[in-house]
């Protein structure tokens, strides 16, 4: 006999219907070798819904392209209602918790639908399982506490509470503990690298890495432990990853160097077995219109939902292995957050007073980008990419810093070809002593000692200090030709070094765009001012947008298809957009975002008194708060610019990927089902509640803490000074005849359960609130 979960996507409900699984020949890795006769548990959004046998394999006509497929075809046996993947199968005392049943059957598995379980020697035939009366118990306790256990109850064995070290993994056979040898050799196996770490070290790891979701398991487990000196988990998955997994690590790549190097897994990627296609439809979209808002009541997942459609993006549209993280590693991410006073002047540009360097400390004016603004030139700088130039490209910034460089002497060319032969930039004062230690005054003391360079020594200094000092890498060159033009430009990719094999030793290497149409004219660019003699110095009326454009119109060479692989998409996520004022906000920009304007329509900003376009590589994502401002009062233009996703409260969410049964008690999914049917009678869909609100919930404590202090908050503020309205939703008995919130208590009850319990228990069971 061999069992099986598989995995049936709500994506394809016909295959639940007609009772097959298609995923091509016999051979495919999805089936994991299943072979007529075995036995499947059929898991569709996070329930354990039927027992069907595999009957054969065979082709089947495809709906969609009219050919035929591969599929497997089965049996139905038996069904099920209100079977729990997470809380009632893993925990079914006859299957054995190797790491399919305390992993894989919740989480992706890469081209795997089938998970074989494993077995005891008694366990019933495939159609006499009960999952519901014969599941056990999971405890981590102190070694020396009494918890009444029944036979297949799993302890985690900790040593004290001082620190909270685990010492067994144990199951209860016999009228005692023993140890668990396939659970307690996982434990060994998965911790064998960094060592183990004490409960108390793990939380300290998990505030840390930023692992929220483990963090608030480890705090309440810590709690639980020195209340009661045990805690009771509610499924075999939390166990293991929030604990026995111990510090869980992944493969991340460095933005820097591309290579690949250990980091933690923070909450967003905690092997969490989402639907990848609908994140997937969504990263269409947004391909579709760069500009995307996800509406929805709060509590729905919309900035969450962000980060993964970005993750999928990155794999399907710009490559493979891209992600969010490796996107926001390399700065292609920029998340902002609307209200009532963010202005223009923050998001575009604005002049801002900041204090002088001076000793005076006197305060200046200063034109400075917004994020948006400086966002969009981070990404336009992709638009100049070529293969042999991606990774300079990628040191250049909105901040780099622009210099006017003269390379040589006037009447000979021989120092400006050596510079561009060997790609450096290179002044000649103090030719006999390395530089890289000297600051400014050391320099200037020097050359006052030189009587060689006549009357000017401070501005010599000036020259020698932005050379060594003052220029930095991904900082932009602009070789001297005449007043108005300029003959070479690059970017500085080095730091300050002495090479004693020139004649002019003092040098910086750089990348030179060298297919450009030379000699090129920045009049205009540099605030129609005369560029001077003088070796190097700042061109501040000039901006990196100014140098993208000067490259891109003056570029010999079209940018290829290769080329054109190398540009990297960046994105602007706006939490709560409908909060600020859109016209304010954006000002002339809401024209320049729409698809068919970027970078073709250009706009003359007010304060910089530049033109300046959207790429069409930045892409912008909203998240909108329904119960906040409805989407029927957003701006009009804003409306018509977007593409609207609306993201509405699921509950089998809770079910497929989270803890659904509170205490063995209480099913989350049922409660928040019933709190949103009731709102919608009483109030309308705009103001549900999201599955958020019941995430990561793990101890009945930890829900009367969410009820409490989240929810009833929450219809409190919806329903305001309504008590009626109140009640009819949740019952009577949490709020008194004015409207004050009436605790409930946590003790139990000769019936096992707390009063607390028993009212919750009421709203979704459709007993008399009273």
């Amino acid at each position: 006999m061999r069992l099986f979960l598989g995995k049936f996507s709500n994506n394809y409900p016909e295959q639940i219907e007609k009772r097959y699984y298609a995923a091509g020949d016999e051979n495919s890795s999805w089936y994991g070798g299943v072979k007529p006769g075995d036995y499947v548990f059929v898991s569709y959004e996070g329930k354990i819904i039927g027992l069907w046998k595999a009957k054969e394999y065979t082709k089947m006509k495809n709906t969609v392209n009219s050919k035929d497929d591969g599929v497997l075809l089965f049996d139905e046996i038996k069904t099920y209602e209100d079977v729990s993947v997470s809380n009632d199968f893993t925990r079914y005392k006859h299957f054995v918790h190797d790491l399919n049943l305390v992993n894989k059957v919740t989480k992706s598995v890469k081209g795997l639908g089938f998970i074989p379980i494993k077995t005891t020697e008694n366990c019933p035939n495939p159609e006499d399982i009960d999952f519901k009366s014969n599941g056990i118990n999971i405890y981590i306790a102190l070694k020396d506490v009494d918890l009444n256990p029944k036979e297949g109850d799993i302890r985690v064995a900790i040593n004290n509470l001082e620190q909270m070290k685990i010492i067994a993994i144990e199951k209860f056979i016999n009228g005692e503990f023993v140890i668990y040898d396939e659970l307690n050799d996982l434990y060994e196996e998965r911790n064998k690298e960094d060592g183990k770490f004490t409960i108390k070290e793990l939380n300290d790891y998990a505030l840390e890495d930023n692992a929220t979701k483990k963090r608030k398991f480890l705090i309440t487990l810590i709690e639980e432990l020195e209340k009661n000196g045990f805690m009771k988990v509610s499924n075999a998955i939390r166990l293991y990853d929030n604990l026995l997994v111990g510090r869980k690590r992944s493969a991340t790549t460095k933005a820097d160097d591309s290579k690949t190097v250990i980091s933690e897994e923070t909450e967003s990627d905690e092997e969490i077995a989402e639907d990848s296609e609908q994140y997937m439809s969504y990263a269409s979209l947004l391909n579709f219109n760069p500009n995307l808002i996800l509406y929805g009541p709060p509590g729905t997942g919309k900035t969450y939902a962000t980060q993964k459609i970005i993750d999928h993006f990155e794999k399907k549209y710009f490559r493979g292995n891209g992600s969010y993280k490796l996107a926001e590693a390399e700065n292609r991410v920029k998340t902002i957050t609307f209200h009532q006073s963010y202005s223009y002047e923050e998001f575009i540009e604005g002049i801002r007073p900041v204090l002088n360097d001076d000793e005076a400390g006197n305060i200046v004016y200063k034109l400075e980008n917004g994020l948006f603004k400086e966002h969009c030139i981070n990404a336009e700088k992709e638009l100049i990419k070529r293969q042999n130039n991606a990774k300079y490209i990628d040191m250049i910034h909105s901040e780099s810093t622009i210099w006017k460089v003269s390379l040589g002497e006037r009447k000979s060319d021989e120092i400006y070809d050596e510079c561009i032969k060997v790609g450096d930039i290179a002044i000649g004062w103090l030719d006999d002593q390395d530089l890289s230690e000297l600051t400014y005054d050391d320099i200037l003391e020097k050359l006052k000692e030189e009587s060689d360079y006549g009357n000017k020594p401070t501005q010599n200094a000036n020259t020698i200090n932005a050379l060594v000092n003052e220029m930095t890498i991904g900082d932009i060159v602009m070789v001297y030709d005449g007043p108005q033009t300029v003959r070479m430009i690059g970017v500085i990719k080095s730091d300050y070094r002495y090479d004693n094999k020139y004649s002019f030793r003092h040098r910086r290497s750089v990348e030179w765009f060298k297919d450009l149409n030379y000699p090129i004219n920045i009049h205009k660019y540099n605030g129609n001012k005369n560029l001077t003699l003088k070796t190097i110095y700042k061109l501040v009326r000039m901006s990196i947008s100014d140098v993208i454009e000067i490259v891109s119109q003056n570029s010999t060479v079209k940018q290829s298809l290769e080329d054109k692989h190398e540009i990297k998409p960046y994105y602007m996520i706006i939490d709560e957009i409908n909060r600020g004022n859109i016209s304010k906000i954006f000002g002339e920009l809401i024209t320049l975002i729409e698809q068919d304007k970027r970078g073709k329509v250009k706009s003359f900003l007010p304060y910089s008194k530049k033109e300046f376009t959207v790429p069409s590589n930045l892409f912008i994502i909203g998240t909108m708060n329904t119960a906040d401002r409805s989407i029927a009062a957003i701006d009009t233009a804003l409306r018509r610019r977007f593409t609207f996703v609306e993201m509405e409260p699921d509950s089998s969410i809770l079910a497929q990927f989270d803890n659904p049964i509170i205490n063995d008690h209480i099913d989350l999914t049922k409660l928040m089902d019933a709190l949103n049917e009731k709102i919608l009678e009483k109030f309308d869909r705009d103001h549900r509640i999201g599955h958020a609100y019941f995430m990561g919930i793990e101890s009945l404590n930890n829900l009367y803490q969410t009820w409490y202090f989240k929810i009833l908050p929450l219809l409190g503020e919806y329903f305001y000074n309504d008590v009626d309205s109140l009640t009819s939703i949740v019952g009577k008995s949490f709020y008194d005849n004015y409207g004050n919130i009436r605790y409930l208590s946590l003790t139990k009850k000769n019936n096992g359960l707390s009063e607390f319990e028993e009212k919750l228990l009421e709203i979704y069971r459709g007993k008399d609130n009273g």
